[in-house]
């Protein structure tokens, strides 16, 4: 099934129903999306009766291997692509064409006013993403992927980290794993924190070494063919564990395994949440209703649902951040064939937090998880 055919044909529609004649695809990520071409620095445009990528020189033969059947401007050294493009709209007779009016910039909207003065060019914002949010069964196949190489790599990684091991060191080597197990890169920097540094929900690394904490928080994806995954994985450390080690609420009680157990449970009730039909919004608020009915007797001004800090996931796919978005304010409506991400987590300053991601494939009748690492709870082996 030809699926590139189907997402261009699918754009066609969105412009009929606004009355347009053309769109012109200026992001990296929906040209790829619309065409399998993974360089930069080309567009995309619909005309009134044809379609072209528009690229340069350094990628002619890339586009000849990636794009066979399709049409295309090559541009030279002394023209820019924008320029390209705006002849190509001149050309086709266009009158009026659509522009992703989030991903462009003020400049190259201006500039092109004044290269095709007659075209009227109107902002269609979102309409390539809203279709991206829907994955087809070859996209869901590549994050699959992305997700195996992402725990390959995860898994290469815990059997190597020292404890003289700082949080920088371990960024660097989980990187590393990542691409050996099959990634072109990480899909993002790895986010490793120590013992009270996870209260950080993006904590950047430091010197800070594993020894130097009682749990470690690791947040890591893998990049592949362009589809991403994304996973968090919150581990108990064997080094920090003494008193002169820890910080001072680690010492007055506040328990691992019980604050595990709850940021579980709420991860539990939004996959139970989850089905086509339902409101993103809805399933943020099955995990933060876990968090605001948790209570510990030993920690009785504990408020874990004070301390649940962001949305609850986001959706997954060319980008590591698309639709839909799952949080309290979100009016987005989820569908069979969507991949999110279901990441609750906990922050409690001086301590460190807790956070457990998965990504998740909505299927037509509930959701299944893409990543097979254990969600229980577990203490790191290191040597």
């Amino acid at each position: 099934m030809n699926y590139l055919q189907q997402r261009r044909n699918a754009l066609g529609q969105t412009l009929k129903s606004r009355d347009l004649d053309g769109f012109l695809v200026t992001a990296a990520v929906n040209v790829t999306y619309l065409t399998g071409f993974t360089g930069d620095s080309s567009y995309y445009a619909v005309l009134p009766k044809n379609t072209l990528l528009v690229s340069d020189t350094r990628f002619e033969e890339q586009v000849r291997e990636e794009c066979p059947d399709q049409d295309a401007v090559i541009r030279g050294h002394n023209k820019t692509t924008l320029e390209a493009a705006a002849e190509a709209l001149n050309k086709s007779g266009a009158k009026a064409v659509g522009v992703e009016g989030s991903r462009i910039t003020l400049g190259e909207l201006e500039a092109l006013r004044q290269l095709a003065p007659k075209i009227t060019f109107v902002s269609v914002d979102g309409a390539i993403e809203a279709q991206r949010a829907v994955k087809d069964p070859g996209e869901v196949e590549k994050i699959r992927d992305a997700v195996k190489v992402a725990e390959r790599g995860f898994k290469m990684f815990l059997a190597t980290v020292r404890e003289a091991d700082t949080e920088k060191d371990m960024v660097d080597a989980l990187e590393g794993y990542v691409r050996r197990a099959g990634a072109k890169c990480t899909a993002f920097p790895p986010i490793i924190a120590v013992g009270e540094r996870g209260a950080l929900p993006h904590a950047t690394p430091t010197n800070k070494p594993l020894g130097d904490g009682a749990k470690l928080l690791v947040d890591f994806g893998a990049d592949l063919v362009g589809y991403k995954s994304d996973i968090t994985r919150t581990l108990r450390s064997p080094f920090g564990t003494s008193p002169s080690r820890r910080n001072k609420l680690e010492r007055i009680g506040y328990d691992f395994e019980k604050l595990y157990a709850v940021v579980l449970a709420a991860q539990n009730a939004a996959l139970a949440a989850i089905r086509p039909g339902v409101k993103a919004k809805d399933v943020d608020a099955a995990a933060r209703k876990v968090f605001a009915n948790a209570r510990f007797d030993k920690y009785p001004d504990l408020k874990l649902a004070d301390h649940f800090t962001h949305g609850l996931g986001h959706g997954i796919g060319l980008e590591i951040h698309e639709a839909p978005k799952i949080r309290a304010n979100s009016e987005d409506v989820l569908e069979s064939g969507m991949v999110v991400t279901i990441e609750p987590g906990i922050y409690i300053p001086g301590w460190g937090g807790i956070r457990i991601e998965d990504d998740v494939l909505i299927t037509h009748d509930g959701c299944k998880l893409l990543t097979t690492l254990s969600r229980e709870p577990a203490t790191l082996a290191a040597g």
